[in-house]
């Protein structure tokens, strides 16, 4: 009886995840294009933690408040392309803000 069980979970095992990866894959590849809007979000965000920590002391309090909105839209409900357009610009303004001398 206990062989039967045995036998009865792993098919079950097998068909839950067969049909979970089947489902994660179709997931992931109908929103692909926001995965990749996402990531490079995320790659501008990291760029623009590195130029703000490479701020001088003077316009640190400027910088800062770049970097804290580029937070805020990388955290918000907006589009995955929407928020790469606006971090595109944050990055513009903080890059501009710290070549300005």
């Amino acid at each position: 009886m206990v062989f039967i069980y045995i036998i009865l979970s792993a098919i079950l095992l097998y068909y839950a995840i067969k049909y979970g990866i089947r489902d994660g894959l179709i997931d992931r590849d109908a929103h692909k294009e926001e995965l990749i809007y996402l990531n490079k979000c995320a790659s501008l965000f990291k760029e623009i933690g590195d130029v703000y920590s490479a701020t001088n002391k003077e316009k640190k309090t400027d910088a800062y408040k770049l970097y804290d909105a580029s937070l805020d839209v990388l955290l918000s409900e907006k589009a995955s392309k929407e928020k790469y357009e606006a971090m595109l610009e944050f990055k513009k303004r903080i890059v501009y803000l710290t070549s300005e001398s």
